[in-house]
């Protein structure tokens, strides 16, 4: 690293001095944004079955306390509250993503951030600095690890997932930089997750774990237990086991002067699946209202993508619906068969539909050759899509989309996460009106005197 200070230490430096006055107002407005898109995920993924079954649990294990299962009016201790939120937030592959390690990073750090906001009763100022707070560490530290992790079989949201969190319930305790330092170390030392979970229920359980694990490390912190400073360092620590010692040396950390949440930015989903498949299933969209095609006269399509695209997609033929959110066949699939993805989607009987079945046969997907071995693609357009139509004609439809719309460069505007929003909170059962409220409330998050009452409003 840069000095003698610990990658804890500076960790807990930035945490701690963080001050919403300080940062950016494009990184605050970023971070006004992720707020509103994750909550609208979380409460749409309470109702679905991975939520509901997770609220389940939570009321079996976990005591009562102040902070909601966000949409509804349950209250728990907000060790639970995290877990299920979190949990809740990935059930649908809806959240947003960061390009810094490959990870999902708000769907962890916010609802430990809401959930520690009810427990203390604080307002949305001290929330929004400490979801940057949480978010940009784990962003900074992804980076400095570089992709290595991601691609050597770790899944890095459940991994770097307990940092964030612990440092999100820490600023909200008001720990000082020593507590923080240890609730950071705390939470490290009990990092785990694995790409095997992908397309199984394990993998939105794993957001909610990390959300609990670094709420609970900051807790404990609170009342004097200690981690180790160098758990970064060292032959037993986390670089060395995690990372095989890999590590840039070119950007170190940068806290404070590079904002992950706008340098490289954040990829806000138009669908509900994997953010692998996302440039695939815009541009057959695209293609097949540009040349007004209908799914009946097609006979193939073929998806060309870049090789973090295909590692993620792993299910050509799903046999369930969480199988079917890994799946550039079921995606595009779903555009042909309906014009779009909707949470409705994800249900086993539309995989099941003999119309779809029938789709996803169509749809063959591959790394081109002169991609498999280049390293730097990630770093031009890591997600990006090659599509040919074919008809039954044999005419042929073809596009490339570097960047689909909400990723870092070609941005999604704000009244569209707001509609967004509307939806996920229809799904939950939310009116319009209450909707259209609640996104106005988020979107000046930081003036809120006391997310409780939100929270009440939200679970009515």
């Amino acid at each position: 690293m840069e000095n003698s200070l610990s990658v804890i230490d500076r960790l807990a430096n930035f945490v701690s001095a963080l001050d919403l006055d300080q940062v950016p107002p494009v990184v605050v407005d970023e971070a006004r944004r992720c707020v509103l898109d994750t909550l609208g995920v979380i409460v749409a993924g309470q109702k679905s079955q991975l939520g509901s079954a997770a609220m389940e649990h939570a009321r079996h294990v976990y005591r009562d306390g102040n902070s909601h299962l966000l949409g509804t009016s349950t209250c728990l201790h907000p060790m639970g509250a995290a877990c299920v939120n979190a949990a809740s937030g990935h059930a649908y592959d809806f959240d947003d993503t960061s390009y810094t390690g490959i990870m999902h990073g708000s769907v962890v750090v916010l609802p430990v951030a809401f959930a520690m906001a009810e427990h203390r009763g604080v307002g949305g100022r001290s929330l929004l600095e400490a979801f940057i707070a949480g978010v940009e560490i784990e962003y900074a530290i992804a980076e400095w690890c570089t992709t290595h992790l991601y691609y050597k079989g770790w899944w890095t949201s459940a991994v770097y997932g307990p940092l964030g969190a612990a440092a999100a319930a820490s600023r909200i305790l008001g720990l000082d930089v020593h507590q923080t330092a240890n609730a950071l170390a705390i939470a490290v030392s009990h990092s785990n997750g694995m790409k095997a979970s992908f397309g199984s229920d394990a993998k939105p359980l794993g957001i909610g774990m990390a959300a609990s694990t670094g709420t609970q490390s900051a807790l404990l912190a609170d009342t004097g237990f200690t981690g180790p400073n160098r758990v970064f360092e060292g032959k037993n620590g986390f670089l060395a086991l995690f990372n095989d010692d890999q590590h840039s040396t070119d950007t170190g950390l940068r806290l404070g002067d590079q904002w992950r949440l706008t340098d490289p930015g954040i990829l806000f989903k138009s669908f509900p699946v994997c953010s692998a498949a996302q440039a695939g299933a815009e541009l057959t969209a695209k293609l097949l209202d540009r040349h007004n095609l209908d799914s009946s006269e097609i006979v193939g399509v073929a998806c060309e993508v870049p090789p973090l695209v295909a590692i993620s997609l792993v299910y050509s033929n799903p046999e369930s619906i969480r199988q079917a959110q890994f799946s550039m066949q079921f995606a595009i699939a779903c555009i042909l068969t309906y014009g779009d993805i909707k949470l409705d989607h994800l249900t086993e009987e539309v995989l099941a539909a003999p119309e779809l079945q029938l789709q996803m046969k169509k749809v063959t997907m591959q790394v081109p050759e002169y991609l498999a071995n280049d390293d730097t693609v990630h770093q031009r357009c890591p997600e990006w899509a090659g599509v040919t139509i074919t008809t039954r004609s044999n005419e042929r439809f073809s596009d490339f989309l570097d960047r689909p719309t909400g990723m870092p460069g070609n941005p999604v505007s704000t009244p569209t996460l707001v509609d967004k929003f509307t939806d996920c909170l229809a799904h939950g059962g939310k009116s319009k009106s209450l909707a259209i409220s609640i996104a106005d409330e988020l979107l000046e998050i930081d003036r809120c005197p006391d997310i409780r009452v939100l929270c009440e409003k939200l679970g009515k």
